[in-house]
């Protein structure tokens, strides 16, 4: 199994995707279908924006309710073999915490499922930039005429569901859970394109074996757990000789899971997202391709979105032709819903090449209010949006000290510039363990420009 490699600029080369070593699977020239999106407007207190629907025709459609957002972030680890949610650690709350970071959702009608409500300083500091305070449900409150939209489709979600007057169609939980595996995105490669360069293994002596028949790559090799998010449940193998560490991290990743994936480390120089919706019928509705920043590990940390940006312009084409492949696959296995589907562009001996399908995300993505917001503003802006770690920084209690800090870096709705945060700096008296910041502004230029000034103000 392995990926298909695609030179820039050019998209699919005549005849289907080509590399070597390697040979062709089959031509997928195939257009993904487009949707414009669907907008509305709302007004509040004095403030008139737009905001972006994220919904498609044949879901949340029924007597124009409006959607209740069910910030499930473990999704992806729930999947796991016996895992269920466990509100315990660090990583628990981290969860927990992750609605406040997609608070703006709960405009327009639709709503938020939270565990404590949104202080009301912040819902004045958003009010007083021209941003509606978002409307929110506090567990176990939910509101019974919305349409229940989760981050995925896991027990949890499922069982919520019923709670609703009209239940949310949504596809089997057998089938949620196969489409998010590794092994489906494997599959799904294996029609692009054949290296022999990866494997589905079950066992450490299995991988032991593949490391020691195949040829020493130059960064090493990396085990994926077969669900996983944001580099969770990997583990980077830099030379053929496992450790005793990498064996109990494997053996802990097989006993949640039935296989694992390994593949060659490979050094990304770009990271991209692909979100959209597909249909029963397979088609890619509301196709939209944005930049991801992550850290090098692979967990995600923030998105970029820019009209007609440069960056995305050389695989733009190609990443649409994939799509509309993966739509198909998600079809024919019985699933239908939202899709993020992440690609990357790696260094490749001087050439830069595109690895189209790296993951299947059979779920929503975190930057979604960041788009919504995007789109509600015409997609003229350039829109930074990034999750800080708030022990790296030095935050202010108050929201009117932060803007004094920022000065003339502070918000304007009306030139839809400046920097805005999209999480409240605590909760309950507690900083949260992260806090969203959106950075606005005429060019890519402008935004670099006020994340880097941010974090010379702010960062420790």
């Amino acid at each position: 199994m392995g990926y298909r490699l695609t030179d820039q600029p050019s998209s699919i080369p005549p005849g289907g995707f080509r590399s070597e070593p390697g040979r062709r699977r089959r031509d997928t020239r195939r257009r993904a279908r487009r949707m414009p999106s669907n907008n509305r407007s709302w007004c509040r207190s004095g403030h008139c924006t737009q905001a972006a629907s994220l919904s498609f025709a044949g879901l949340c459609t029924l007597g124009g309710m409006g959607r209740e957002y069910f910030v499930n972030a473990d999704f992806d680890l729930t999947l796991r073999r016996g895992r269920e949610p466990s509100p315990t650690g660090a990583r628990d709350r981290q969860v927990e915490e992750a609605a406040f970071h997609l608070l703006l959702l709960g405009v327009g009608g639709d709503s938020v499922i939270v565990n404590m409500p949104p202080d009301l300083d912040f819902l004045s500091y958003l009010e007083g930039c021209g941003i509606s305070p978002p409307e929110t449900s506090v567990r176990p409150s939910i509101r019974r005429d919305s349409c229940l939209t989760p981050f995925g489709w896991n027990r949890q979600a499922a069982e919520l569901n019923l709670r609703y007057a009209t239940p949310s169609a949504h596809p089997p939980l057998a089938v949620v859970r196969r489409v998010n595996g590794r092994r489906f995105a494997a599959s799904v490669e294996l029609e692009l394109f054949d290296d022999g360069a990866s494997g589905v293994l079950a066992s450490v002596d299995a991988i032991e074996e593949w490391v020691a028949g195949h040829p020493k790559t130059e960064n090493g090799w990396i085990v994926k757990s077969e669900h996983g998010n944001s580099g969770l449940g990997n583990r980077r193998l830099p030379t053929s000789d496992l450790s005793e560490t990498d064996r109990r991290v494997i053996r802990r990743l097989l006993s949640e899971d039935e296989s694992v994936l390994i593949e060659p480390f490979r050094r990304r120089v770009l990271d991209l997202s692909s979100v959209f919706e597909v249909d029963t019928a397979g088609r890619a509705r509301g196709l939209h391709l944005h930049e991801v920043v992550n850290t090098a590990d692979g967990a995600f940390i923030g998105g970029f979105f820019e009209p007609d940006s440069p960056t995305l312009a050389p695989w733009r084409e190609g990443v649409a032709d994939v799509v509309d492949l993966v739509a198909t696959r998600l079809a024919e296995a019985g699933y239908f819903g939202p899709v993020c589907l992440d690609s990357f562009v790696l260094d490749d001996g001087g050439r830069q090449r595109l690895r189209p399908v790296v993951d299947i995300n059979a779920r929503r993505h975190m930057s979604a209010a960041a788009l919504a917001l995007w789109r509600a503003w015409d997609r003229d802006r350039v829109v930074l949006w990034r999750l800080f770690s708030s022990r790296k920084l030095r935050l202010p209690t108050s929201y009117d000290e932060f803007a004094r800090i920022l000065g003339v870096d502070a918000f304007e709705l009306e030139r839809r510039r400046g920097t805005l945060l999209t999480s409240p700096l605590e909760m309950a008296g507690r900083r949260l363990l992260r806090v969203s910041v959106l950075f606005a502004g005429a060019s890519r230029e402008e935004v670099e420009g006020l994340e880097s000034r941010f974090r010379e103000l702010f960062e420790r």
